[in-house]
């Protein structure tokens, strides 16, 4: 009989959509309670009010508690409807990511319909500190950030990295000799772009790169540099577009997130498909999988030239029984074991 897995995750570009497609590969009934929750909701003028009372005398935590409230009721047939499908049993498990951006009664009514369930925090805590007020509802708690660990030592979290996604994905047979970057627009790495797509553009190297962001910040921080496309965040590709793309392109760049020290998506797409990866995060070179003959660490002290000498490189394969433990099959694995 098939197990039953109960999947919740912020609305972010269809990733749901491959993590369920990846559970139902796998051989799981899932029980999806993604929902966009990026659009303010107010049903009635009496409920804006009521937010900016909440706001002024219950202070910021109490306000983002009833503002989440508010926004997932407008779900609220088609998450009871979801849980009418359990009929008077539980489902197997539960895989959260990022649970606070649900409210914490939907975290409740989860755990109390679960037999087992999980959370994976792939931001870091310091970036959604409420995290650590939903601790107490999860049987094991995950970060992809290995400084977490020792930063909240008071808690039992353990660490796992990201992944790659191992259900069937249609082969892209196009093939263009680019180095592909996608990523939303963030200040403090600006200026690690800047200089790598100035060395890029030296040693004509063809770029790929797309920024996302919903105004024109990102146009403005980069002088309109024709290298870039500049993608509006209602427009941007999906999850499953980007591995697409990642597909056609000979490197993957990776910048990394300054607020957090996790491996990115970008790392394990380019594991997965055999692609040179360039990224910014010199912890990369601490896994199993790192050769550099595949991986180049990013810095500004990196010339022009050594850029050019290690895109001559060979790719080198990694053995198989390494790159699997990468897996979303495998990963899933360990977080429900």
């Amino acid at each position: 009989m098939k197990k039953t897995i109960i999947l919740a995750l912020p609305y972010l570009y269809g990733l749901d959509q491959c993590i369920e497609k990846n559970l139902r590969y796998l051989g799981y009934n899932v029980i999806n309670l993604c929902y966009d929750e990026s659009r303010v909701y107010y049903p009635t003028i009496l409920h804006r009010i009521k937010s900016w009372l909440i706001k002024l005398f219950y202070g910021r935590a109490e306000y983002k508690e009833y503002e989440k409230r508010k926004t997932y009721s407008r779900y609220s047939d088609d998450i009871d409807y979801k849980f009418s499908l359990l009929g008077n049993k539980k489902a197997d498990f539960a895989l959260c990511i990022r649970a606070n951006v649900y409210p914490k009664s939907l975290i409740r009514l989860i755990r109390q319909n679960t037999k087992y369930c999980v959370n994976f925090q792939w931001d870091g805590i310091d970036s959604h500190p409420d995290i650590l007020e939903y601790m107490n509802y999860f049987d094991r708690f995950f970060v992809f950030d290995p400084n977490d660990i020792q930063k909240y030592s008071q808690y039992d979290l353990k660490h796992i990295t990201n992944f790659y996604f191992d259900y069937d994905i249609p082969e892209n047979k196009r093939s263009a000799n680019t180095a592909f970057f996608l990523g939303g627009h963030q200040a403090n790495r600006v200026e690690q772009i800047k200089d790598f797509i100035a060395k890029a553009n030296s040693i004509e190297l063809p770029l790929d790169f797309y920024i996302v962001a919903k105004d024109k910040r990102a146009r403005i921080a980069f002088d309109s540099d024709t290298s870039i496309h500049y993608v509006h965040s209602s427009k941007a590709f999906s999850f499953e577009q980007n591995l697409y793309k990642v597909q056609e392109s000979a490197v993957v760049v990776d910048f990394l997130n300054i607020i957090h020290q996790g491996l990115s998506f970008r790392t394990f797409d380019a594991l997965r498909f055999n692609k040179k990866l360039i990224t910014t995060n010199a912890l990369v070179m601490n896994y199993d999988f790192y050769h550099p003959n595949n991986i180049l660490v990013w810095t500004k002290d990196v010339t022009s030239e050594q850029l050019a000498a290690f895109l001559t490189l060979p790719y080198q394969p990694v053995p198989t029984e390494v790159k699997h433990q990468y897996s979303f099959s495998k990963w899933l694995e360990s977080v429900l074991q």
